[in-house]
């Protein structure tokens, strides 16, 4: 019989956590009433939403583009980042909230990962500019990069997500969030 050492008992929650975190979101906290983020929300001190608001999603295409990159991103940072990570998450996510919010000064809601997506890119991209390769350093940390910095000046320009076609009736893109 094998038993999991202490170090294989904290990689597979690590990254269970990485599949967990999207589901728990469709699954539980979309259904609950009050885990949106809003400025209501904020205004009344229901500072949970800070956090629980970037794990609802507005359609199921929404939900399978943030969560697809989401798991992608952060089960290849948990390796080097481990515990970092999610503290780098949980930090992340009011300070993202409280931002889009002071630059949207019309937004009523805001929903999804993306915005905790493009952090971990970000993350991954910026250890790969520090690797010893040049290939590995322009092509897969800086070029990433500049794409990502074009794909949001797209979507600025053009007022629409690059990858998400449906986000739901009413409902318009954050490029600020990225």
């Amino acid at each position: 019989m094998h038993t999991l050492s202490h170090k294989q008992l904290l990689d597979w929650v690590g990254y269970s956590l990485c599949v967990l975190l999207p589901l728990i979101g469709l699954l539980i906290l979309q259904q609950m009433p009050g885990s949106s983020l809003t400025g209501d929300a904020i205004a009344s001190g229901r500072w949970l939403t800070l956090w629980s608001g970037h794990c609802l999603h507005y359609t199921m295409d929404h939900f399978i583009w943030d969560a697809l990159m989401f798991v992608v991103f952060a089960c290849l940072l948990w390796p080097k980042e481990r515990w970092r990570m999610w503290l780098w998450l949980a930090a992340a996510a009011p300070v993202i909230s409280i931002f889009v919010f002071s630059v949207e000064p019309g937004l009523q809601e805001y929903r999804g990962l993306s915005a905790l997506d493009t952090m971990l890119y970000v993350r991954f991209c910026m250890g790969l500019l520090r690797s010893d390769s040049t290939w590995d350093r322009w092509l897969f940390g800086a070029l990433p990069l500049i794409g990502l910095t074009l794909k949001i000046g797209y979507e600025l320009m053009v007022g629409q997500a690059l990858f998400v076609a449906d986000l739901g009736a009413g409902v318009v893109p954050l490029p600020s969030a990225h």
